[in-house]
Formats: structure tokens, sequence, C-alpha cells
């Protein structure tokens, strides 16, 4: 009998006839800011808004158009965090100074209430259900309660005992008097702001990245690194996920959590983003993955109104992605939709992407196309343009031949031949590597990471990295090998051609400063992997080998240089003294002697020369 196959991919495939509600969500708005967004502020009454910090400034959007009706200005640092009241009227915006500010939506740059809350900067700050009390957490470990009319201190709390900073906070949102916080140490911290102490303390093995509350206020979503597990205050106890307390969502830091109901059933789901680009919605009480979303950039924070009617994600950069739930398209608006989306931005596209592709049409001319290179080169790159005409040479230019002329960024370093240029940024790059390593594939990430150059000059491609761009990315992908401890799976089961580039990369890097600490691990790797006899027929590892016997006899004979520097003044100050010594002692001895005898007990004697091989 055929065993059948199993399928990793299995619960993401698409089946036909089965209709997935999370697909009947359609894009928002495009919409790209500066600064990368720390959290997203929704209020749970219709009308529906959305509020994102950027910069020195609070953006304020309606959740049913996605534009913009209010700009709150005037903030004396960056603004780290804010949130709305339940009704949408107040927002609390914490700055990195320290200073909380309550501010109206009503008018434009109006202050109700300004406050030094922190010594520090303010991490959270958030309303209780009631509007009346507010909470901010801050650098300097302190939680604090406020009164929202009088702008006074109604109490604090420590996060810990020592100086940890908190990362997460969370009110309650049935709750008038329910709080909780977490710090790096892993502790999570439930209060009752009527009580001067935590009424209950919970401590989990790695550091609170963020927490939720359901709907009911009787289940805590608590993120530590990883993995998400759910706290229920009835039974005092983490809910049991098929004997396992924890749900392994994400690869990486999981950053945001919330909570809400389905929009078709009542049930809960738990919605998660994380570092790897991934928005997970789960099932909150059985666990089940019911589907995810892939982003574009690392994600920081999530905000959802109720029943899931919108989701807004923020990210690093200013990434923001905005998703509005269509219970019934109908068939023209799919029509419109597909119309729509061929100017919108797909899962994986920036926004200023699409910009740039609208603006490089062929059929729109192009000012900077019409140039010489001196004239082009004269006029400041203050944006993306096109390259001159004469980019190419006078065989291969030709009148019609605009979509093979590169398009010149801000980062684009041209070299003096006129044939290639280097970029500094590469997404798809970026985008390939992570992919390699999200699906485990370390040794494919290693050898694509050390060859990038080499395979995109073979390519013919007009875009070719530099070689800064090139180490930092081998680097990266090595210290995330050695923080995985899968460095060793990775080099194993090479021929020597592919240990030949291996340690091409050490020879040409490790004299570097940032590089010399990951290329002697990766020697020493090797070492243990491979057998003498095996390394000894690479031309390569001869190489490295007497390169590290050098920079071992330099550091050495340098070493010996400066002991004689430090301890000739010493020598010559015992020697200007002898003629005192030998009126006190019986038993004198001359200056040469004891200059001899100084040499013998000086450390340097000591020293041995150091055979790193």
């Amino acid at each position: 009998m055929l065993r059948t196959p199993h399928c990793v991919l299995s619960p993401y495939v698409k089946k036909e006839g089965v209709t997935n509600v999370w697909e009947s969500y359609k894009n928002g708005k495009p919409l790209q800011l500066g600064h990368r967004i720390n959290s997203v502020a929704i209020s749970s009454i219709p009308p529906y808004r959305y509020g994102l910090p950027d910069g020195y400034n609070v953006n304020l959007y309606k959740c049913d158009s996605d534009k913009r009706y209010r700009k709150l200005g005037g903030f004396s640092a960056r603004v780290t965090c804010c949130s709305f009241r339940n009704d949408g009227k107040l927002v609390i915006v914490g700055e990195e100074g320290g200073t909380l500010r309550i501010c109206t939506t009503d008018k434009n740059k109006f202050h109700l209430r300004k406050i030094k809350a922190h010594k520090g900067s303010i991490s959270a700050a958030s309303f209780f259900y009631d509007g009346l009390r507010a909470a901010s957490l801050g650098s300097d470990a302190n939680v604090r309660i406020w009164d929202v009319t009088l702008g006074s201190p109604l109490g604090f709390y420590s996060v810990c005992t020592g100086n940890e900073i908190a990362r997460a906070m969370v009110t309650g949102r049935l709750d008038n008097n329910l709080v909780c916080f977490g710090d790096l140490k892993g502790n999570v911290v439930i209060c009752d702001i009527r009580e001067p102490s935590p009424i209950h303390k919970i401590t989990l093995s790695a550091a609170v990245s963020a927490l939720g509350f359901n709907k009911t206020d009787k289940l805590l979503a608590v993120a530590a690194g990883s993995v998400v597990q759910l706290w229920d205050f009835s039974a005092q106890k983490f809910h049991d996920y098929n004997g396992s307390q924890g749900l392994h969502l994400h690869y990486k830091v999981t950053t945001g959590l919330f909570i809400e109901q389905h929009p078709v059933t009542d049930e809960e789901v738990l919605l998660s983003v994380a570092m790897d680009k991934l928005v997970k919605f789960t099932n909150l009480l059985n666990g089940t993955e019911l589907h995810q979303l892939q982003c574009s950039s690392p994600l920081t924070a999530i905000g959802v109104t109720p029943k899931c009617e919108s989701l807004v994600i923020g990210g690093e950069r200013g990434f923001v992605k905005i998703k509005h739930y269509d219970p019934k398209p109908s068939s023209v608006n799919s029509v419109s939709s597909e119309e729509q989306n061929k100017v919108a931005l797909s899962d994986t596209e920036e926004p200023y992407m699409s910009l740039l592709s609208q603006l490089s049409k062929p059929n729109k001319r192009d000012r900077f196309m019409s140039m010489k290179m001196d004239e082009w080169l004269k006029v400041p790159l203050a944006s993306s343009r096109r390259a001159p005409k004469d980019w190419f040479s006078p065989g291969e230019f030709k009148t019609d031949s605009k979509q093979h002329v590169p398009l010149i960024h801000q980062e684009t370093e041209i070299s003096r031949s006129g044939r290639l240029f280097h970029a500094q940024t590469l997404e798809k790059t970026y985008n390939r590597v992570d992919n390699l390593l999200r699906r485990f594939s370390h040794s494919r990430a290693l050898t694509f990471a050390l060859t990038c150059r080499s395979w995109m000059a073979r390519s013919k491609r007009k875009i070719i990295p530099t070689p800064q761009y090139c180490l930092n990315l081998a680097l990266a992908v090595i210290r995330e090998l050695i923080r995985r401890d899968t460095l060793a799976a990775a080099i194993a089961g090479r021929d020597n051609r592919q240990l030949e580039y291996i340690f091409r990369f050490i020879y040409n890097n490790i004299w570097r400063k940032d590089a010399a600490a990951v290329c002697l691990e990766l020697y020493h790797c090797i070492l243990n992997t491979y057998t003498a006899e095996e390394l000894m027929d690479i031309r390569g590892f001869v190489k490295v080998n007497r390169l590290l016997e050098l920079i071992s006899s330099n550091l050495y004979s340098l070493s010996r240089i400066v002991d004689k520097i430090v301890y000739q003044p010493h020598n010559l100050l015992q020697s200007k003294s002898e003629p005192v010594v030998e009126g006190i002692h019986s038993s004198p001895l001359s200056s040469s002697e004891y200059s001899t005898k100084c040499e013998e007990t000086s450390p340097t004697k000591k020293r041995r020369k150091v055979n790193v091989t």
C-alpha cells in the first residue's frame, strides 16, 4: 500500500469550493509614514477611528475612508505612543522626554493637560475603561496612575526591584481598575489600582514583549519572545493547548497582540505581529491557525476595531498596512477592486515602489534622459531619476531603449566606468536570504550570502551591490547561524570548491575590525567539522594559516615592543639610584647586572608565541 506523502504547506493551500472569511479583506488606502510605528490607537465606539504616531506629530484617520481628519502637533519631543479613549474624543500621548499629554480631537494642536510623568521615555500609555483615569509606563521602571480631569497622580507601581525597563502594559477593556505590565526579566504583574500592592505575579522564562486582554478581561495573552501563552484568571493557570502551555506562532520576537471577536462567529481570535513580517490569525481557545498575512517590513504594532472590521498594522520605517472586511463584494465592486489592485500595493510591495513605477512609464517623457552625463551630474540628486542618454556606449544606445536605462536612487554609488553602478539597498536580496532562513535552509543561505556579489556579476545585472553591502549581509547571516547553533550544519557536507570560497572570505576579511570575531568562529567551526587530511588539499586553507601565523607573529612583536617601552623608564630609574644602593647594601649590583635581573623577572619573558593553527 502506498503511503500518502505529508506536505508541510497543506494548511495554506487554498481549497476550491471553500470560502475563507479572512480572504474577504481588501486593502485600504496606501499609507507610508516617516518613522517607526510603536503603537496604534483604536476607538471602540462608532464611528471608528485610528491614530498613528509619526515623529513629532500624531495623525488621526477615519476607518471608513482612511482619510486623515486631524493632525496633532506641538510636542516637545518625539511621540512614542498614543491611545484613544473609548469614545474617540480624547487622545493620550507619550513623549521621549517623559512628558504625558492629554489632547482633544475636536481642535487641532490643542492640549488639555501636560504632565511631567516620568524621568525617561514613556513606553506605553492608555486610558482605563471609564475614561476618567489613565496609566503610563516609563523607562524609570514605574507605572503611574493619573486623574485625567485634574492631571494629578493617583499612585504608582514599581516594575521590579531593579532598574529593568517594562516593555508592555495593558489596561482592562471592561474593568475600570485592572492594569497589567511586564518587564525584561519575564515578570508579569497584575494590579488593581484600588490596592497599594499587586494582586498577582507571573514569572516567565523570557522577556515580556506584548500583552493583551480579551473582551471580558478573563483571559490575558502574554508574549515572551516568540512564544504566546494565555493566562486564565478564573483557573489561575495558563491555558492548555494539547499538552503545551505555549503557542509557537512566530520565529522572531512577537511585538503586538490583540484579541477580538471573529467577523462571522462569536469565537475570539488572537491576532499577533512579530519581527518576522508575519501577521497570524489564531483561534484563542484551541490554538488553531486560521490565516496568516505576510508584509514587507518587520512589524511592531497592531490595532483592530470591533468584530475585526478593520485591521491597522504598523512596522519599521513607517510601514503601515490597512485591511477592511468586505462581507458581500458585488460584481461591480469586484471589477473596480481589480482595477484598484493594479494601482494599489500588494502585501509584499512597499508604497514608494508603486509611485516610482507610475512615474517611470515608457510613454512619459523624462527630462533626465535627454541630458548628457556632465549636465546630469550637475543637477542635485534629490530623488530617484533615470540615467542620462550617454549612459551606454554610442553603439548600444537606442532612442527607444528607455526601459533598459537604469533608475538611479539617492543611495546609488556610480562607478567611473559608466557601465555599472552599485546599490546600497537591495530589497530582493534581503528578502531572498530571509526566505531561506525562514525555511531553515541554512546551507543555501550561507552559500548565497558569501557568493552574492560574484553571482550577481555573472548574471550581467546592472545593479551590483557594494562590497560593504555584501560583507554586512554575510556577517549577518553567519551571526544568525551562530545564534541558532546551526553553523556546523551549514558548513558540513561541502566539497573542496565550496570550501575554497569560504576560506577566501576568511582570508579577505579576517583583518577587519567588525569581521574578525565572526571569521575566527567560522574558521574554528571548519576545523571542528573536517579532518586535517581533507583540509590540507585546499589551497585557501594554507593561505589562511599563513595569514594567521603572520598576524600572531606581528601581535607578539608588537607586545614585546610595548613591554619594552613600558619597562624602560623603570630600569633607568633603578640605574640612577645605584650609588645610593651601593652605600646601603653590602652586596651591590652593577647596572648591567640589575637590568639583566629585571629582564629575567619581567613578564615579557613569560610570554610565548601563540600558534593559532
